[in-house]
C-alpha cells in the first residue's frame, strides 16, 4: 500500500502515507543467512536468530539505511558471491573491517509504525467483513488457505479479527514437499486454532511426492502438474468432505499480493473459478507490500517460519521449478538431505547418463524448463496417434483404465456388428476397436477432425485418459456433479451428464501431458484438428 524508508536509528523500516505502485519487497535478514553468505568474515555480530540485523531487497543488503553488501550468482551447489559495498568517499560508518552489527530495535520500529499499520489493518478487516456479509447466506463454506508462510499467517490473523468464530475453517494444503520448518509452523498454528475454536484441516494427496515425481517426471515451469495433484485437488476433496456436497460453492481467503510478481499485479480482489472451479476467491491483502507484512508480524507477535531466517524469501514447496539461482543454494544449505532426494529423482529420470550433462541439466535449470517427456529415461509410449488411409488410428498399449468407462463422458456407447457407436449430442458416430496382445487399436474416420473438431478432440482424450489414468483425481474434482469417483484406486463413472469438464485439462490428462513426446526435434505439435497425410504423433 505505502512507501517506506530505512530507519538509521532503529535499523528498521518506516512507512509513510505515500501510496506505492512498486515495492522492492524488503525482508528481514537474520544471523543464519548472514553466516551462510560469509558476513561474519567482515563484521562482528552475535549468532542469535531471534531478532534480525538488517534488510534485504532482492540481492542488496541494507544495514541502518546504508547499503553494505550485495550478492551475485549462485546455484544449487554454489554459494552466491558476497560483494562488500565500496566506500570511496569514506562515508559508510559500517564498512570498516570488524565493525560490530547490532540487531534491529523491533519494539521501537513497531511503535513508529503502529498508527499507520492500524489504518491498514482496519481497512483490510472492513474489506473481509464486507465480503463475508455479501456472501454469508449464499455459500456453503468459507475457508482460509493457510500455507505456513508469512502472508498466510497475516491473512489468518486478520480473518480471525474480522469474522465470528465458527464462520470459517482453515485448510493447510500439504503437498508433502514443504519446508521442514513449515511443518513446525503449521503444527503450532493448528494448536492455536484448536485453542480458540477455529477448525483446522490438513488436505493432502494420496500420492507420496516421491512416487508422483517418478510417475509424472519432475515438475516444470510449464508442466506444473504438482499444483493440481498435490494442492488444489486435495483441497477440493477436503471441502467436499467437510460440506458433504460435490457441488459446494465456497469462498477461500487467499494471501496473494500484487507486489509478488507481474502476473499477480493483474489480480482482482474477488474472482470466481480462477483458483478452483465453482469457488470464489478473495484476496484481502492484495495491495499489501512485504514491508507491511513483516511490520504486522512483528507488531502482533505472530509466529515466523524459521525458513525465512535461513535466507529463503518464500516458503512454498521445498524444491520448486519456479525457483533457481541463489534461492536453490539457500534451500539446499538448510535442507541438504531433503533437497538431494529430489535431485536424485531428476538425475535418475534424465535421459543422459553423462555426469557433466546431468550436472548442467540440474544446475542450469534444464529440468524445470522441459515442456514434454522427451528427455525422460523410462518414458514408454502408451498412446500413438496416426493419420493414414482416411482414418485416425490410436494405438494404446498397457492401458491403466477401461476405455469403456472413460467414454461415458462423451455419451452412450453401443456395440454393433461393425464395431461401436457413441451417441454424441444427438448423433450416432461409428468407430472400431481392435484388440491387440497388450492393448488395442482405435479407428475413427479422418473427416470427423474437420466436420466435428470438438468431438475429435474429446474422442482422442478418452483414450489418452484410459492409457495413462493414474487416479490423480483431478478429473474427479473437475466434475461437480459427482459422476466420477475413484473407488479403491479404480475409476467409476455413473449417470454422467456429459458436461465435458473432466476433459478441461491440458491434453485431457495431466500424466499424458507431462509425458507426451512430440516428433520433430522438440518442435511444437500441430493441432490435431488439421491433420496432414501420413503424420504420426507419439506419446
Amino acid at each position: 500500500m505505502y512507501s517506506y524508508t530505512f530507519d538509521l536509528e532503529t535499523g528498521g523500516i518506516i512507512l509513510n502515507s505515500t501510496p506505492t505502485n512498486f515495492s522492492k519487497e524488503p525482508r528481514p535478514v537474520y544471523a543464519a543467512e548472514m553466516d551462510i553468505l560469509g558476513f561474519d568474515k567482515h563484521w562482528d555480530y552475535e549468532k542469535q536468530n531471534e531478532v534480525p540485523y538488517m534488510w534485504a531487497e532482492s540481492n542488496f543488503y541494507w544495514y541502518r539505511g546504508v547499503q553494505i553488501a550485495k550478492t551475485k550468482g549462485g546455484d544449487l551447489y554454489t554459494a552466491p558471491e558476497l560483494i562488500i559495498a565500496d566506500d570511496l568517499h569514506g562515508t559508510n560508518p559500517y564498512w570498516k573491517q570488524g565493525t560490530r552489527l547490532i540487531p534491529i530495535d523491533i519494539g521501537a520500529m513497531c511503535a513508529i509504525n503502529k498508527d499507520l499499520l492500524t489504518v491498514i489493518e482496519d481497512s483490510t478487516v472492513k474489506k473481509i467483513v464486507k465480503e463475508y456479509e455479501k456472501f454469508k447466506d449464499k455459500l456453503d463454506i468459507f475457508h482460509v488457505a493457510f500455507s505456513g508462510g508469512k502472508d498466510s499467517a497475516v491473512l489468518l490473523d486478520l480473518v480471525k479479527k474480522a469474522l465470528p468464530k465458527g464462520s470459517f475453517v482453515v485448510i493447510f494444503g500439504d503437498t508433502g514437499m514443504e519446508f521442514p520448518d513449515t511443518y513446525m509452523t503449521v503444527e503450532e498454528t493448528k494448536k492455536q486454532c484448536e485453542t480458540d475454536g477455529t477448525p483446522f484441516y490438513i488436505a493432502r494427496s494420496h500420492f507420496d511426492p516421491k512416487d508422483s515425481w517418478k510417475l509424472f517426471g519432475p515438475p516444470a515451469r510449464v508442466l506444473r502438474w504438482c499444483c493440481s495433484v498435490h494442492k488444489s485437488t486435495p483441497q477440493t476433496l477436503k471441502m467436499r468432505e467437510i460440506t458433504g456436497k460435490d457441488d459446494y460453492i465456497g469462498m477461500d481467503f487467499v494471501g496473494v499480493r500484487a507486489h509478488e510478481s507481474l502476473a499477480r499485479k493483474k489480480y482482482d480482489y474477488e474472482n470466481f473459478g480462477k483458483k478452483q472451479k465453482g469457488q470464489y476467491s478473495f484476496n484481502p491483502i492484495l495491495e499489501w507490500t512485504s514491508a507491511e507484512i513483516w511490520l504486522y508480524i512483528f507488531l502482533n507477535h505472530l509466529d515466523i517460519n524459521a525458513a525465512y531466517k535461513k535466507g529463503n524469501s518464500r516458503a512454498g514447496c521445498l524444491f520448486c521449478p519456479m525457483g533457481g539461482g541463489a534461492s536453490d543454494y539457500f534451500r539446499r544449505n538448510a535442507y541438504t538431505q531433503e533437497i538431494d532426494e529430489y535431485v536424485g529423482y531428476i538425475k535418475t529420470s534424465y535421459l543422459s547418463s553423462d555426469p557433466q550433462k546431468v550436472n548442467s541439466y540440474i544446475t542450469n535449470g534444464g529440468w524445470c524448463a522441459r515442456n514434454n517427456g522427451r528427455n525422460l529415461k523410462e518414458n514408454k509410449f502408451r498412446c500413438i496417434e496416426n493419420v493414414t488411409n482416411g482414418f485416425i488410428t490410436i494405438t494404446v498399449t498397457r492401458p491403466n483404465e477401461d476405455w469403456k468407462e472413460w467414454i461415458k463422458t462423451l455419451g452412450m456407447l453401443t456395440e454393433t456388428n461393425l464395431g461401436y457407436t457413441i451417441r454424441y449430442e444427438g448423433e450416432e458416430i461409428a468407430f472400431q476397436v481392435e484388440d491387440t496382445e497388450n492393448g488395442y487399436i482405435v479407428s475413427l474416420p479422418e473427416r470427423l477432425s474437420v466436420e466435428k473438431p470438438k468431438f475429435s478432440r474429446l474422442f482422442k482424450q478418452v483414450f489418452r485418459k484410459a492409457a495413462y489414468c493414474s487416479a490423480c483425481r483431478v478429473c474427479e474434482t473437475n466434475c461437480r456433479n459427482g459422476c466420477i469417483k475413484f473407488i479403491d484406486g479404480r475409476l467409476s463413472i455413473t449417470s454422467c451428464l456429459n458436461c465435458y469438464q473432466c476433459h478441461m485439462i491440458e491434453s485431457g490428462c495431466l500424466l499424458f501431458h507431462s509425458l507426451r513426446h512430440p516428433q520433430g526435434g522438440g518442435k511444437s505439435m500441430k493441432s490435431l484438428n488439421s491433420f496432414a497425410r501420413l503424420v504420426s504423433i507419439v506419446f
